[in-house]
């Protein structure tokens, strides 16, 4: 398998492909507006935070890709998890829809990258790193903080597990 296959492969499992892990699209699903807002302490995360924290990354590592200014960082990690102002199930809904479309547009970058590309060495980077490396790391924070949204619907009550999965 080619690095660009294992990145599609990953991309669509953290998006919405079922495997032994559920994708992103299932883990949002069904979810009522007091559920994506609620925290168990003020030390967690909300389910929105967290997809605003996912649309950061997702769309500051997209820009980097394409060789775009990414800005400037943020001072903490814990910044990129914002509070959506005013959400509404309708804001909710877009937000989610644009969380999707960036996955949906890194399938399509990488779909017409050729492989040399991605074992090229990211331009500007701190580090010594390689683009399937990284691409790989987002797609495993994606999928971590799926889990996350995940634990906080069992944790709320409203995520069943199929019977064909005991």
């Amino acid at each position: 398998m080619s690095k660009k296959e294992m990145i599609l492969d990953q991309l669509s499992v953290c998006r919405n492909m079922d495997s032994w892990i559920k994708p992103l699209s299932t883990a949002l699903e069904g979810l009522r507006l007091e559920e994506v807002t609620w925290k168990p302490n003020e030390a967690s995360n909300s389910i929105s935070e967290i997809t605003s924290h996912l649309l950061f990354y997702n769309d500051r590592w997209m820009k980097r890709f394409k060789g775009e200014p990414v800005g400037e960082s943020p001072e903490l990690n814990s910044d990129t998890f914002q509070t959506i102002d005013g959400l509404t199930e309708d804001s909710w809904q877009r937000h989610v829809a644009k969380l999707d479309a960036g996955l949906e547009q890194w399938q399509k970058v990488i779909e017409d990258s050729t492989e040399e590309e991605l074992h090229g060495s990211i331009p500007g980077f701190p580090e010594e790193a390689v683009w399937w490396e990284a691409l790989s790391n987002l797609c495993t924070h994606n999928t971590y903080h799926t889990g996350q949204i995940i634990y906080i619907r069992k944790a709320l009550g409203n995520w069943e597990i199929a019977p064909d999965w005991e």
